[in-house]
């Protein structure tokens, strides 16, 4: 009996092949590729099927994330989070501005 391993790549979550360390930012379904951050940051896709033959043939495991993983993703938080901040900001001032004009006694 033939036991094969199927192993789905799941956004955020990190695996091992070949000895190296990744990381599954993004799948297109569509397109049948998956997009993964390797430990070092570089980027790389891989197509389903050699995903699935990876897992198969037991070259592809998940693993635990470094301990240094998300710190470029951490600065990249931080900048995303001022930005809606800002861009909140700006809202409000738009709608306090906004109800200057309305008259409630009418």
């Amino acid at each position: 009996m033939s036991h094969t391993q199927n192993i789905e790549p799941i956004v955020g979550a990190w695996y091992r092949s070949h000895g190296q360390l990744f990381e599954v930012v993004a799948t297109d379904e569509d397109e049948q590729v998956i997009e993964i951050q390797h430990a070092d940051g570089n980027l790389e896709e891989m197509d389903q099927e050699e995903w699935t033959i990876r897992a198969r043939a037991g070259s592809l495991r998940t693993a635990e994330p470094p301990e240094s993983a998300g710190l470029a993703t951490d600065h990249e938080d931080e900048h995303d989070a001022a930005i809606v901040q800002s861009t909140m900001d700006e809202v409000r001032g738009l709608r306090a501005d906004a109800l200057e004009d309305l008259d409630l006694f009418e």
